[in-house]
């Protein structure tokens, strides 16, 4: 698999050379150069696959020229140890609980695998320290520390915008060994654009000067992170089908809950290699830059408003490079394959509270969004899979004040209130900053 990158203004590279780094030397994000579509006849039986099976057959579709099969089978076997349970909701509309993983994020799948490729693509004689670096919103850092926990010469950065981030979600990264936490002074749209430079200037320096790449990306700028989550899509529409039988399968639509859009550009990606879900809803909230671009065809970046949807407060997306480039630019085909709705906080709050009351259970604002663009805007005879991308118990401070309920901790986490020992490094949001504390991380 060779891979391109959005902007066009550097060559093509290798799979194993563009995961390394992350980002190509233009600034561009990697993109498969072709996908190939999966043979029909791997969807007439789905729905009897587990996700094991589901996330060997697609990631082997994916990457079957660059890995030999029972290297693959093996990443498998120890990224895909968890279930992601099919929650009926009424008649009709599901939820997709995705978070049975070890940080009790949808991410953990995703983080697992590309650790994994990680370890296997680079080059036997490096010995250098790689760095694995990220802008988060709260659920990537964890599932990336996580996934990279003993992994020799290798340690995580992770930058987060001050008093974003709820004490449990710092607390799944913060105190793990081999981790440095940043707090920034800004938003996550400056820490993604510092974490993006630093990226790029190692690119450039490997291109330039030869040498082994020293930072890699950990979040959905890396392809190795972004290409896994298409999985679950493929899982969704299994469970959907199962539960609705043959003669309704053609009327399956998945809602997402969308800030950076990594989690839309895998569904989409999956539409591209032939799953056969009729369309998307994508659910923004209060920052509906991308529903705006459905709209109008103009993508216009501002910065983000703080909502109760925390972990989607993105005002630059930087996947809707990927989509656009999916796409050709044809705004048409691409409003053929997914609409988009954007909700106010009290909104959010109203379909929280609903979970609550009428379906006994709690979801997490971002959750939440996709309820709610689910059961207002199915058409008569589709069935709806919303998806739940996050423990509620991560959000239990909000889902406790909105609804009055307190979620429970999942299995292996304790209830009681979440110490943080290690303080993070605080820093202004600037490249010159950033640069400060990976120098720092060398001496």
């Amino acid at each position: 698999m060779n891979l391109r990158s959005t902007n066009q203004q550097s060559p093509s590279v290798a799979f194993s050379r563009g995961i390394l780094n992350g980002l190509a030397r233009d600034g561009g994000l990697y993109m498969p150069e072709r996908l190939m579509r999966i043979p029909q006849a791997f969807f007439r039986n789905i729905q009897e696959m587990t996700l094991h099976d589901v996330a060997f057959v697609v990631l082997n579709s994916l990457l079957g020229d660059e890995i030999q099969p029972a290297l693959l089978k093996a990443i498998v076997k120890e990224a895909v140890s968890y279930d992601v349970p099919l929650v009926r909701l009424t008649d009709g509309q599901y939820l997709l609980e995705m978070y049975d993983g070890p940080s009790h994020s949808f991410k953990d799948l995703g983080a697992r695998v590309m650790a994994a490729l990680t370890r296997y693509l680079a080059p036997a004689s490096e010995a250098a320290p790689r760095t694995v670096i990220l802008a988060t919103t709260g659920d990537s850092a964890a599932a990336v520390a996580q996934a990279f926990a003993g992994a020799p010469h290798t340690r995580v950065v992770v930058l987060y915008p001050k008093d974003d981030l709820n004490p449990a979600q710092i607390a799944q990264f913060a105190d793990m060994p081999g981790v440095k936490s940043v707090e920034v002074d800004g938003k996550f749209d400056q820490c993604q654009a510092i974490v993006k430079e630093a990226l790029k200037a190692d690119a450039q320096r490997v291109a330039a000067s030869g040498g082994d790449y020293r930072l890699t990306s950990g979040n959905s700028i890396n392809l190795a992170r972004e290409l896994p989550a298409v999985i679950y899509f493929f899982h969704a529409y299994a469970r959907a089908k199962a539960a609705v039988g043959e003669h309704k399968a053609s009327e399956i639509v998945i809602s997402i809950p969308c800030g950076n859009l990594g989690t839309l550009t895998a569904a989409l990606i999956a539409k591209q290699l032939g799953l056969p879900v009729k369309r998307f809803i994508a659910a923004n909230n209060a920052n509906d830059v991308f529903v705006e671009y459905l709209k109008t065809g103009g993508f216009r970046p501002r910065q983000a408003l703080e909502t109760l949807a925390r972990a989607m407060d993105v005002g630059n997306p930087s996947n809707i490079a990927r989509i656009i480039s999916l796409y050709d630019g044809n705004l048409e085909r691409l409003r053929a394959d997914v609409t988009g709705y954007s909700y106010t906080d009290a909104e959010i709050a109203e379909t929280m509270k609903e979970c609550a009351n009428d379906y006994g259970i709690p979801v997490d604002p971002q959750g939440a969004l996709a309820v709610r663009a689910m059961e207002r805007h199915l058409e008569d005879g589709e069935t709806g899979v919303a998806l739940a991308t996050v423990h509620p118990w991560k959000f239990r401070e909000t889902i406790a004040e909105v609804t009055g309920i307190s979620p429970q901790p999942p299995a292996g986490m304790k209830a009681e209130r979440v110490k943080i020992h290690t303080k993070p490094v605080k820093i202004p949001p600037t490249i010159e900053a950033l640069r400060r504390v990976l120098a720092s991380l060398q001496s």
